[in-house]
């Protein structure tokens, strides 16, 4: 059994053709989980207002993922983590600019319940997240092979 979960693995998270993609989807969507229950719980069990709740657990998912990412995800072992941190908060900055814009829209303006703009809101920060740390956080060539 250990020897078809490996081969498991290896064919999701390791292989060259997926595996990049595959890892960002695992991070990613743990967090995103891991967000929605946070949401969750600051809106029902604390009453706080879901823009500011969401505001509240998108930042500290966000920096949880960090490196989630940089490790796991683009295996990035490099000891750049002053760029890829400004970089990376600079991201999460905007990434938290159009959350908000995306739970107010989809919340306040078309009526959806706060959840479903979440779930709704996590689709477009996956397209967001992903290239832009992908090709600006963790890309050597952007800002530099130095260590």
């Amino acid at each position: 059994m250990s020897y078809f979960l490996k081969k498991i693995y290896f064919s999701i998270f390791e292989s060259n053709k997926f595996s990049e993609k595959f890892r960002y989807l695992f991070v990613g969507g743990s967090c995103a989980v891991a967000d929605l229950f946070t949401l969750f719980i600051l809106v029902n069990i604390f009453h706080i207002w879901y823009l500011t709740a969401s505001i509240i657990s998108f930042i500290v998912l966000g920096i949880a993922g960090y490196a989630g990412q940089k490790y796991f995800t683009f295996r990035d072992y490099s000891k750049r983590h002053g760029i890829q941190l400004t970089i990376f908060f600079l991201i999460i900055g905007t990434g938290l600019l159009l959350n908000s814009l995306s739970m107010l829209f989809f919340v306040s303006f078309l009526g959806f319940w706060y959840l479903w703009g979440s779930v709704i809101t996590k689709f477009i920060m996956l397209v967001w997240n992903f290239t832009a740390n992908k090709y600006l956080t963790f890309n050597s060539k952007f800002h530099g092979n130095a260590e």
